[in-house]
């Protein structure tokens, strides 16, 4: 079942000699059969549109309008990090042929070349704990949304509904790469995209309604600009599975260019109901916005696009996760009884976090804040950095202006200081006596709210 990409000789000096380009310092690093750009463009949109917009407003709310320039910055910094990380894949595939086939698992491989195996244990922890962490905010809200649409009277408790939603969900994850689901990508930016449209409808109707008395913002501390600060790395950081989109492009030289336009996609969606949702519903705004716009038939529409996007966009981000233990366990990449096995135990993790911690928004701020963090705004530029700090008299120079350097070490400081504000933050919101809440196999009635 799994695609079969075209490898290159590893052992052929001259195997790249025809076909030397500016851009990639004489590597050919294009993959017959390979997923196109405008392809990628829906990867890097369609993974990221989901549960951080319906958040993003409470986020703003949180942040006050220093929130704003807070999330440009993050936006256009999370960017830039996405396209360093590019950049360090085409230096590996230049300097170590090896890398010139189809890898499993490029993120930890580019720690690896940088600062060597423990870099890549590093990564590959900071991924997995990323990658399940999102998943697992995606299935909660796709189970809150489901259960709102079906079971309106709650007949059935939240963790119910969380274990229908999973087994519905289970034997779509038993594809092999996102090229082999490629419209899931499609599928889920179209969705987020048309919902975010009805979305921005209702809030325009509830803001003219109230323009001569707006809503009191809520009070802001640095505890909530430090969730604020998770919330928007999640919203714009679902950096974890890019390598491995880069890796299965048919001309990975042009993912800068899918960065990039993903991201200005992704800012269209989240900017306009970020600013739209705090000016109307201020510190009423619910930590997921279509519970403050008005019950009726748009708000159904919205939720049931959405829970699309969630259910589309949780298989586009589990998958890199469950490729690198398939690795480790060395299962074939041919449909087989270890993939199933593999996978199911995966979805079976991910419930068990999901009926322990049920408030999404707070699974979301730790996520966000922590390994996210790491994996989107300070790993690469700290790689890219080293990288090319690297001398070899057989490799291409690779150059960093002053400026990008600087730029570089912003991002890493920032992250740093961000993520760790960030992570205690959302630690403390959790375990809070006032804010904690049992899980749902303890609480057999549990809710979503």
């Amino acid at each position: 079942m799994d695609f079969k990409l075209q490898t290159v000789d590893k052992h052929s000096k001259n195997d790249n000699s025809k076909n030397k380009s500016n851009d990639n310092h004489g590597v050919d690093v294009k993959i017959k059969g390979g997923m196109s750009m405008i392809t990628t463009v829906l990867f890097v949109a369609g993974e990221n549109a989901g549960a951080g917009i319906l958040a993003i407003p409470h986020t703003i709310n949180n942040a006050g309008w220093f929130g704003v320039p807070l999330m440009i910055m993050i936006c256009f910094d999370a960017a830039v990090a996405a396209c360093l990380l590019g950049k360090c894949w085409i230096i590996l595939e230049e300097r170590w042929p090896e890398y010139r086939v189809r890898c499993r698992n490029p993120y930890p491989e580019i720690g690896k070349m940088a600062y060597g195996p423990r870099m890549k244990s590093m990564v590959t922890l900071m991924l997995q704990i990323s990658l399940i962490g999102t998943s697992a905010v995606l299935l909660l809200v796709c189970v809150q949304l489901t259960s709102d649409l079906i079971d309106r009277h709650q007949s059935l408790s939240y963790g119910v509904w969380m274990v229908i939603i999973a087994a519905v969900i289970c034997p779509f994850m038993w594809f092999g790469t996102p090229v082999e689901f490629w419209p899931a990508a499609a599928l889920a930016l179209g969705t987020s995209a048309a919902a975010v449209i009805l979305l921005m409808v209702d809030v325009t109707r509830d803001f003219i309604a109230t323009a001569d008395r707006l809503p009191e913002a809520s009070p802001v501390s640095l505890s909530t600009v430090s969730l604020a600060f998770g919330s928007l790395i999640y919203a714009y950081g679902g950096t974890g599975p890019f390598p491995t989109y880069q890796n299965d492009m048919r001309d990975k030289t042009k993912w800068n260019q899918a960065a990039i336009y993903g991201f200005i996609i992704l800012f269209v969606l989240t900017a306009p109901l970020a600013v739209l949702g705090y000016l109307t519903y201020g510190s009423t705004v619910s930590t997921n916005i279509i519970h403050s716009i008005p019950n009726g038939i748009n708000r159904d529409i919205i939720a049931i696009l959405m829970a699309g996007h969630l259910f589309f966009g949780f298989l586009l981000m589990i998958n890199p996760a469950v490729q690198e233990i398939e690795n480790k366990f060395k299962a074939p990449r041919s449909f087989n009884w270890k993939r199933v096995a593999i996978r199911v135990l995966m979805l079976l993790f991910i419930l068990f976090i999901c009926e322990s911690i049920p408030r999404f928004g707070k699974l979301l701020d730790l996520v966000g804040g922590s390994s996210m963090t790491c994996l989107a705004y300070i790993f690469p530029p700290l790689f890219y950095v080293k990288l090319c700090s690297m001398k070899n008299p057989s490799w291409p120079e690779r150059r960093i202006s002053l400026f990008e350097k600087l730029h570089c070490y912003k991002i890493i400081i920032i992250g740093i200081i961000g993520g760790v504000c960030a992570t205690v933050a959302a630690i403390v919101a959790i375990l809070s006596p006032g804010t904690f809440v049992l899980p749902c196999y303890i609480d057999l009635n549990c809710t979503n709210e």
